[in-house]
């Protein structure tokens, strides 16, 4: 047995503090654990508390490594270590050049580690991340916050058993941050390539046009009424021309149909989700006063809906954040919950609106409906109906397909709503505690969102009519719009040819390093140090690339594409031709794209 070190305390606070001040503070005045500090067999030290181990009694260093390249290996873009032991692992993450965050629940226990060894170089690193969740509170606030594309945990047995009910909220919270990640990476699968085209199809429009940060406090302190396609829409639309008047009208693609029924054009129209089947939302449709919000990937048929200005927001992916960063015309960022409510929500924040009512919000299948019925949905499941295959069969559909849950509305009733409508649910109760008091649903039949209360339609419309003032002020930004517009053309080209010429450069070393990885087993083993060495180069080389980010888009899952842990030098070498073979087929498919947009503009 070995005594702590009150130095390494020090050590470690003195790290923490330019970082997180308060939680070094709640550190110093913690009452630590008492934990068994001994040295293991290799030298190392290694600790027992509550009568687990926190690392190997042997070599706990090695064990650390170990399960440190385990967790690389999956390519996850944030490894979240669950308890941050002595370091030994979350060190070797780091050496490795991985993104790390460490949790612990407890401020008493994490006091008891950073009084063993000295963990200053990792404290201090702004690579690892240090969180403290009381009670396993929180956690799902931050993956939210950084956003990860990607994660991996790494439990520390010990913390997780000391802090049993922490632990699994914990774990919760990652599984439901995690739904997020399995929806959209089997989606980025099937869609990826077709969201590079539309891209690569769009530049040229979404290049000139102004960002969502022009209209940033536009509107302060006038309210906004965000119109969804929930079946609760048809409730709100006869007092709609009213409720224009005394209120920014902000509407969903999805509700633009039945928007436009009642006589009014929308103020804005928000277009984001890339897939085909959002362009016909505005087929036939035409709002020659209303602004188009986009995102840069929307299906090209978007930008030529008949409005009177389009504006964007910076886009989700990177081939589009490729060329904003080096045009240097910063769009400004819209929440993506993973609905088109979440970005129109974000977007009436945006522009200063207070209070922002949600219209059609449901999040639920009220009266067993599923949108609002002029909606494409609803319009199109009655016109294939038939005596034998109803309309009703669509809608029971999507009320049974996507894991259906039994949950409580605002006027007390129960209603069917399913994990995916729960996911919005939970981006909007974030929302609210972040903005208290301003948003309110007027979805009486709808899913009860806490922090988001009910609002009564009679409330709106007894509001003052700001009409003439919105009409002014959209005025007076569209003439400011209407000025200097730049000629980005040449510009443009320019960042283009400088693309194609990196994608061709990732092609070419992707393509050498899978002729290397094949052939190495059939060198003679002397040879084989210097074909592993051309690898790690070539390796080196990529990260380096200003594209990589570019071409990592359509690799959805690092593991996928390797097809799992190498057990041997054969493996690795075959893992490694796998994923330089994907690398080269993304490379190709971003300049493919390219190439088409360059010669349909003559470039």
């Amino acid at each position: 047995m070995i005594e702590t070190c009150p130095s390494c305390f020090k050590a470690n606070i003195a790290a923490l503090k330019p970082r997180s001040p308060q939680l070094a503070d709640m550190l110093e005045s913690a009452v630590p654990y008492r934990m068994d500090v001994v040295l293991a067999r290799s030298g190392s030290v290694s600790a027992r508390a509550c009568g687990a181990w926190l690392h190997s009694r042997y070599d706990p260093e090695s064990e650390a490594r170990r399960v440190a390249d385990e967790a690389m290996a999956t390519g996850a873009e944030l490894l979240l270590f669950m308890g941050l032991g002595l370091g030994y692992s979350v060190r070797a993450a780091l050496n490795a050049g991985s993104r790390v965050a460490v949790v612990e629940s407890d401020p008493g226990w994490m006091a008891a580690l950073l009084g063993i060894v000295d963990m200053s170089d990792l404290l201090g690193n702004s690579d690892c991340a240090i969180i403290l969740c009381p009670q396993g509170r929180g956690l799902l606030d931050f993956l939210y916050r950084s956003s990860p594309r990607s994660v991996t945990v790494v439990e520390n047995g010990a913390t997780m058993a000391a802090f049993s009910e922490a632990s699994s909220s914990m774990r919760s919270q990652i599984a439901e941050f995690t739904k997020k990640d399995d929806i959209n990476a089997a989606t980025l699968k099937r869609f990826g390539r077709l969201w590079v085209r539309n891209l690569a199809k769009n530049l040229k429009v979404s290049a000139s046009c102004p960002g969502v940060s022009s209209v940033s406090s536009l509107f302060k302190g006038i309210p906004a009424l965000v119109l969804a396609a929930g079946p609760s829409l048809d409730d709100v639309l006869p007092s709609l021309p009213r409720l224009a008047e005394r209120m920014v009208l902000v509407c969903v693609d999805t509700a633009l149909r039945s928007v436009l029924r009642t006589g009014v054009q929308p103020d804005f129209v928000l277009v984001v989700d890339p897939q085909y089947w959002n362009a016909s939302h505005l087929d036939r449709c035409h709002a020659p006063r209303s602004v188009l919000v986009t995102e840069a990937a929307v299906w090209p048929s978007v930008l030529r809906f008949s409005s009177s200005r389009i504006i964007q927001c910076s886009s989700m992916y990177p081939l589009g954040r490729y060329v904003e960063d080096r045009l240097g015309t910063a769009k400004g960022s819209l929440g993506a919950g993973g609905s088109v409510a979440t970005s129109a929500w974000d977007l009436a924040r945006v522009m200063g609106c207070t209070p922002i009512y949600m219209a059609g919000l449901d999040l639920s299948f009220p009266e067993a409906r599923t949108h609002a019925r002029a909606s494409l949905f609803e319009q199109r499941a009655l016109a294939q109906g038939t005596r034998l295959a109803p309309a009703s069969n669509e809608a029971f559909k999507a009320m049974r397909c996507g894991r259906p849950l039994r949950l409580s509305s605002h006027d007390g009733s129960e209603l069917w709503s399913d994990a995916r409508l729960s996911l919005y649910s939970s981006w909007f109760e974030r929302q609210a505690t972040a903005y208290p008091e301003t948003s309110f649903t007027l979805s009486e039949k709808g899913l009860v969102i806490p922090g988001m209360p009910l609002a009564t339609l009679s409330s709106l419309l007894s509001l003052e009519p700001v009409r003439s003032e919105i009409s002014s002020r959209l005025d007076a930004w569209h003439g400011e719009m209407d000025k200097d517009v730049p000629d980005i053309d040449e510009r443009l080209a320019h960042i283009i040819e400088s693309l194609l010429s990196e994608l061709a450069t990732i092609a070419s070393k992707a393509d050498r390093a899978v002729f290397l990885a094949e052939s190495c087993g059939m060198q003679e083993p002397e040879a084989i140090g210097a074909v592993l060495e051309e690898l790690a180069f070539i390796d080196e080389a990529l990260i380096a690339s200003e594209a990589r980010d570019v071409v990592g888009f359509l690799l959805s899952s690092t593991a996928e594409a390797i097809g799992g842990r190498a057990r041997s030098l054969g493996d690795s070498l075959e893992h490694t031709a796998r994923l330089y073979a994907v690398i080269a087929q993304s490379a190709r498919w971003h300049e493919t794209c390219l190439r088409e947009y360059s010669r349909m503009n003559g470039k």
